[in-house]
This record gives C-alpha cells, structure tokens and sequence, in this order.
C-alpha cells in the first residue's frame, strides 16, 4: 500500500497502535469517530479487551458475516504447494462470510466496527477484491502474483484509507486538483459546513491513526459520492445513504481502478467535521 492511504509511521520508540491497551472510551478522541460510535457503545462496559465471540455477540444479526478469530501464523513455513484458492482472505469473506480477526488487535477490531457501520459495501468490495485475484490465479500456482494490479491497489488504499465525501451535487463541489490539497481542503470545509456534504471515515487504518493524538499529519483518500438532492440529517440515515452509495460505487469496474486519480485531505476534524 502507498503511503497515502495509510497511516504515517510512528515516531521511534512509540508504542505501535496495535500494542496499545485497550480503552474503552476511544471514540472520544475524535469527532471523526463518528460513523463507528454507536457500535463501539456496545463494548463501552469491558474493562479489557472484548474477545472475537464477543465481537459476534455485541452486533447480533447486523453485519452479513461473522468475525472468526485468526490463528497464530507458524513460525516454520510450510512446505510450498498449490495455493488454495477458498484459503485467501477474500474469499473466506465473501464465500465463507467469515472474517479472520487477530484477538485483543486494533486494527482488526477497528476493522470490525467498520463492518458494523458499512455493511453493504464491505461486502462488495471484498466480493470484488475475491473476484480479482481469482482472475489472476492460475489452476496450480505455487503463489500468488508478485504484484498487484492498480485495481486491487485501489481497493486496498480504499479499504485501509478512504474517506467517503457524500455531498449534493446540486450544490456542493467536486474536490479541487488531487495536487492542490489547500485548495480542496477549503472547499471540503465550507460544503461540510453549509451541509450541503459530509465527510465519513470508510478505511479502518484511518481510525487506527487517530487512536494517539500528536504525531505528522495524515492524509485520507478522498472518495466524493454524489447524491441527487440534500443529505439527510439523522446520523444512521447518512451512514446508510453513504453504505448504499458506495456499494453502488464498488459495482462499477471503472471505480478505484486508477487511485492515483483520487484526491488526498487531511485527516483533521477542522476541515471534515464530525457527527451531523
């Protein structure tokens, strides 16, 4: 993944985000915790870490699948056969509907409450990411091929760090030129606050950045969804239109095979805003 769609490196000697101890009440760092802090409510009342079951437990029949946890990898390599296609991470989501999740991780956990908030178009970006690489798989390959298409580049960049721009597009503009980032911050912050657009955080490694405050800037990738009249008001009606909107965006073949054509925005709640 590029550096742009994710997060920056930590300093030296900072504690990696995935090692930092649980805390509960994290959505409260940032109004940009928004989309995903009605479902982190639910594990509010953990003192530790909540375990993968309870992950299935807390979001009941609210997601399409369900989030299995993820065995230590082995320290020896195995032996080099064919690659198992069923085997892959995509495929055990989309044809399993089961999600491998490494326990007491922010990463995947984050990733989790992703899944909680944007249902719908988590499923098909990870239906077109299994699509993707099973076109690329010949029958008895050893291993995958040593790179990835720009597609599959662009559905990792969007899955790690999108950033959803719904806005009306009767009113609300287009960000600027990907290379003039001032100019598009601006005008992502006067449409967010004249509510003519909304800015919402898709990529799990976008929330995983904002876990400790300080640090280099991080920019997002900047995915506008255009609606055809004026956002709703209510939280959850956003959240579904931008669901629905992007997974109508992922159906496209077209859409996010090019990231380099997508604009970058600062990850900084000044410009995007927080909860409508």
């Amino acid at each position: 993944m590029s550096a742009a769609g994710r997060a920056a490196p930590r300093p030296s000697g900072a504690p990696g985000r995935r090692d930092l101890p649980w805390e509960p009440g994290f959505p409260e760092k940032s109004a940009l915790f928004w989309p995903i802090r009605r479902n982190a409510a639910a594990f509010a009342a953990f003192a530790a870490w909540p375990s993968v079951d309870d992950y299935n437990r807390a979001l009941g029949e609210g997601v399409p699948v369900r989030f299995v946890e993820q065995a230590p990898r082995p320290r020896r390599r195995r032996q080099r056969g064919p690659v198992d296609p069923s085997a892959l991470y995509d495929a055990r989501i989309h044809v399993e509907g089961c999600v491998p999740t490494r326990p007491r991780n922010w990463h995947d956990f984050l990733n989790m409450l992703v899944w909680a908030a944007f249902p719908r178009a988590k499923a098909e970006l990870h239906a077109r990411q299994h699509r993707a690489v099973a076109a690329r798989l010949d029958p008895g390959a050893e291993a995958l091929p040593p790179a990835r298409t720009r597609e599959l580049d662009g559905l990792a960049l969007l899955d790690e760090g999108g950033l959803l721009l719904l806005h009306d597009a009767r009113c609300a503009p287009l960000p600027g030129d990907p290379s003039d980032l001032r100019r598009s911050a601006d005008e992502v912050q006067d449409a967010v606050r004249r509510r003519d657009a909304a800015a919402l955080i898709f990529g799990h490694a976008l929330y995983e950045s904002l876990l400790q405050q300080g640090g280099p800037p991080i920019f997002a990738l900047a995915q506008p969804l255009p609606c055809d009249g004026p956002l709703p008001a209510a939280p959850d009606a956003l959240l579904a239109l931008a669901d629905a909107r992007l997974c109508d965006a992922l159906r496209s073949p077209g859409d996010f095979a090019h990231p380099e054509r997508l604009g970058r925005l600062p990850l900084d709640e000044r410009v995007l805003g927080g909860a409508p």
